[in-house]
């Protein structure tokens, strides 16, 4: 082997342990962050955090398409709140935006988010909404 070959080799091994290590220490916190032990979604609060992945049922105030790209947007009253749901195109919006009427009684299951400001849950995949 080369001397600059031994060198890159060196340098790999370094960089890996330097991994390694960073995984071990804070890996395991990252990944968990906004789930129970259990990897299941906690109980949406006024006190959940932003990236928690959380689930709620609440009453549909309002609803619609957005002008590009086909997302659904909802407007939830849970617990004298009004928080807003964002259903992406490929989480099945369009047939959500079918079967989901203004009045209903939905459970929604996803990750807090903010926009402009606002809280609002991003719903994963269209099985993480429900008719109650």
């Amino acid at each position: 082997m080369e001397k600059e070959e031994k060198v890159v080799v060196v340098l790999l091994i370094m960089a890996l342990s330097s991994l390694s290590t960073a995984y071990v220490f804070f890996g395991s916190e990252l990944a968990g962050a906004g789930q129970n032990s259990e990897g299941k979604a906690l109980q949406y609060t006024h006190e959940s955090e932003i990236g928690e992945r959380v689930t709620l049922d609440a009453e549909v105030l309002s609803k619609r398409l957005t002008y590009t790209g086909d997302h659904l947007l909802l407007e939830v009253n849970f617990d004298s709140e009004v928080l807003g749901v964002f259903i992406p195109k490929t989480a099945g919006a369009e047939s959500l935006n079918s079967s989901i009427k203004k009045g209903d009684f939905i459970s929604v299951t996803g990750t807090i988010s903010e926009y402009k400001g606002k809280r609002e849950i991003t719903v994963e995949r269209k099985e993480d909404i429900t008719l109650k």
